[in-house]
């Protein structure tokens, strides 16, 4: 009997064990996301975070009990950002909180000081009026196009890897399209400004190019693999990847001051 009721402890116990899940803590401050995880049973998890619902980074990381800093300016973007940590033996996200957006500087108001009169109020002189000079008219001056470099290797990758993707469900390869890349190469040195949907001009991302008809941008992925790795684990990304109405596929890879800017664009 004894015996018995020892086995149905460790049983118990093993239960008890194979149903713990991760824990995952998040914290926002000052711009900054910290992430500490415990209990996550396997040698090498998948961290994921999020802004508005959209990966803006995927990385691998240490199983079991861990941390790690997320660099800053992956949470600069004004949004509503969350973590995810998935393990072998379970999925846990949190959410981590919001980032407002930075204020416009504003002109400091000046302080209003009272000037003491002087007992005696010496008269001003009258300025004795000197000629004006008319001033030389300036060009104004144009926009600057973002410096950087377009990388064909990595736009190649993850053309290749879109098309595996989809002939492995069954779909059919996407065919490098010239106009697409053109558009690809404008949008991807727009995110040096702006890295939005939007253009920085206001106008919405198609108006780029009559030929497009979908559009997945990434930012700070190093690789084609990491970059594809967070496209493929969002439903919006994943769905213009595996759209059965497109035909055509234009990309590039855009790099500024270090950081890499990422652009699919998909026509029919």
């Amino acid at each position: 009997m004894k015996r018995t009721l020892v086995c149905l402890l460790l049983l118990l116990f093993c239960a008890t064990v194979a149903l713990a899940e991760p824990a995952l803590d998040a914290r926002l401050e000052n711009g900054r996301l910290a992430l500490r995880w415990t209990g996550c049973d396997c040698p090498e998890a998948t961290l994921t975070v999020y802004r508005d619902g959209w990966p803006v980074l995927v990385s691998s990381v240490r199983g079991i009990d861990g941390s790690f800093d997320v660099p800053l300016w992956y949470t600069q973007e004004a949004g509503d950002y969350a973590a995810q940590l998935r393990c072998s033996d379970g999925c846990v996200r949190v959410e981590a909180g919001s980032v407002d957006a930075t204020p416009t500087a504003q002109t400091p108001e000046q302080t209003a000081v009272a000037t003491p009169i002087p007992a005696t109020a010496a008269p001003t002189p009258e300025p004795t009026p000197m000629p004006t000079e008319v001033p030389t008219e300036k060009p104004t001056p144009q926009p600057t196009q973002a410096s950087g470099s377009n990388i064909a290797s990595l736009a190649e990758e993850v053309v290749r890897q879109t098309n595996l993707e989809r002939t492995s469900r069954g779909l059919s390869a996407l065919r490098v399209d010239a106009e697409l890349n053109r558009a690809a190469a404008v949008r991807a040195r727009e995110f040096v400004q702006s890295f939005s949907h939007t253009r920085p001009d206001g106008s919405d991302w198609s108006s780029v190019s009559s030929a497009v008809s979908g559009e997945n941008i990434a930012k700070g992925h190093d690789s084609a693999d990491r970059v594809m790795a967070a496209w493929m684990s969002s439903d919006g990304h994943r769905a213009n990847i595996l759209r059965a109405g497109f035909g055509r596929i234009g990309v590039c890879a855009w790099e500024a001051d270090g950081v890499l800017y990422w652009v699919q664009l998909f026509g029919v």
